[in-house]
């Protein structure tokens, strides 16, 4: 079973081979799925810092246009302190109004509301009809007031839908007149209060917020709002469930609003070019797993070689005397022993010189084939030398099973060798010996084996010279 036992140890260096290959590979191609998913990443965290930029940019804008316009607000206020102290003449402030909005076109209107009863509006059309309205008695905008009568602060509410038409915000500003230069503000009475309406699409196109939306979805959002079903403030393309990026503005009059990004067309990598990186890192991935296949299958080649015999495919003498060694140092713990059986040729040399090395060669060959034909699998058969072999079987056997064994193996090798049309006759001289009982070292129990060959070596020769004197032809 050495030729078996060959074919195995090769059998599974191609499989150690091919596992280590699909190992390698797979390896590969996992770390170029990694570094593509990282780049990937990458190229998606850039795309969103892009964004992030972008929004800065609107952020700024809008910031910079409400503060501007709650500015113009405080302007109309610090004109009502100065006339505070006179009649109220809604004509006076219409004039200040006029210049405001001109100066402001997101202004729709300005009213002021002396004791929260609204005495002027400009432009009167189509505002005229609210002159006279009590803020106190109006549920949906007293709320506010209130918030900027109590805060003594700029409120804006909104954006709210309006009888005109289009939406706005609502910007409340608090008069409170001082009675004395530097008086605190917390002391002062309340005067009343002045509204600019400010028109929701005129302040986001002056802040140019629909100008960055031509590539990029933004939408605007009211963190503070009680009811989130009512919190877009600006495009609704609900981003908040996407993967957006978002940035907190910071305005005046105690809005809660945050400006969110997403491109149009998602967050596109260059997918084109990780496919062709994966491609080409799986092909090198490839590649190296068959330097891995070729590389370790040339090692299990090599050690085949440097283990076994080349002509036969048989142990040589080297595993053969590893494997002794084995046995008898498993004999020192279990007890149990191990038999070898010395094979040699007889007259094997004239084979070589009658009929050549090639059918010499293939005798070898056959002799090696019919010895592992009568062994089990875990016996070895080695050839030790050019017509020598040595057969290796654990276990010690009773004297019977080892004649039957010793007769069995001759009759085998000894039986007519048939080859290009030569027939030879085959003989051989078999000696045995079992370790421990008859050496306790490798080097003399292959001695007693040996000797014990050529002792039968020498028994067949006489069998063979009586034969030949007797008048009976030999071949071989």
């Amino acid at each position: 079973m050495s030729g078996l036992r060959q074919y195995f140890a090769y059998t599974n260096g191609t499989w150690v081979a091919s596992l280590v290959a699909v190992v390698c590979f797979l390896a590969g191609v996992a770390l170029t799925a990694h570094v593509g998913n990282t780049v990937r990443s990458e190229l998606v965290s850039q795309n969103k810092r892009e964004a992030v930029a972008r929004l800065s940019e609107v952020r700024a804008r809008l910031e910079g246009e409400l503060s501007r316009t709650v500015a113009y607000g405080l302007g109309l206020r610090a004109n009502v302190i100065h006339f505070a102290d006179q009649p109220f003449e809604a004509e006076h402030y219409e004039i200040v109004a006029a210049e405001l909005i001109d100066g402001n076109p997101v202004i729709r209107s300005i009213g002021l509301a002396p004791n929260n009863i609204l005495r002027a509006v400009y432009p009167h059309q189509p505002n005229q009809a609210a002159i006279g309205l009590n803020y106190r008695m109006n549920t949906s905008q007293w709320p506010a007031i209130r918030k900027a009568m109590l805060e003594r602060d700029v409120v804006i509410a909104g954006p709210l839908e309006l009888v005109q038409g289009g939406r706005a915000l609502l910007i409340r500003i608090p008069v409170f007149p001082p009675v004395s230069p530097g008086q605190p503000l917390a002391e002062r009475s309340y005067w009343g209060v002045a509204t600019l309406v400010v028109d929701e699409a005129g302040l986001m196109k002056a802040a140019g917020v629909s100008d960055a939306a031509n590539d990029l979805r933004i939408e605007i959002i009211d963190k503070g709002a009680a009811n989130p079903d009512n919190s877009h403030i600006y495009g609704g393309f609900g981003l908040l469930a996407e993967d957006g990026v978002g940035l907190p503005l910071n305005l005046p009059g105690g809005l809660n609003w945050e400006v969110l990004g997403y491109p149009r067309n998602g967050w596109v990598a260059n997918e084109r070019n990780i496919w062709i990186t994966q491609l080409v890192g799986s092909l090198i991935s490839l590649v190296f797993g068959a330097m891995a296949f070729l590389l370790i299958s040339e090692v299990y080649k090599v050690r085949s070689m440097a283990l076994h015999d080349p002509l036969t495919g048989l142990a040589n003498r080297r595993l053969l005397e590893d494997r002794m060694l084995q046995f008898a140092v498993m004999s020192e713990r279990t007890g149990n022993g191990f038999e070898i059986f010395y094979v040699d040729l007889d007259a094997f040399k004239p084979v070589n010189d009658n009929y050549g090395h090639a059918v010499g060669d293939q005798l070898l060959i056959e002799v090696g084939h019919r010895l592992q034909q009568q062994i089990r699998q875990t016996d070895t058969v080695a050839r030790v030398g050019g017509d020598e072999f040595i057969i290796l079987t654990p276990g010690n056997m009773r004297r019977a099973e080892k004649d039957a064994f010793l007769e069995r193996l001759a009759d085998r090798v000894s039986q007519m060798f048939e080859f290009s049309g030569v027939r030879i006759e085959v003989k051989a001289s078999i000696g045995s010996a079992s370790f421990p009982s008859d050496a306790g070292t490798i080097d003399d129990l292959l001695r007693v084996a040996d000797s014990r060959m050529y002792a039968q070596k020498a028994k067949n020769r006489q069998k063979t010279e009586v034969a030949a004197g007797s008048g009976v032809p030999q071949t071989g």
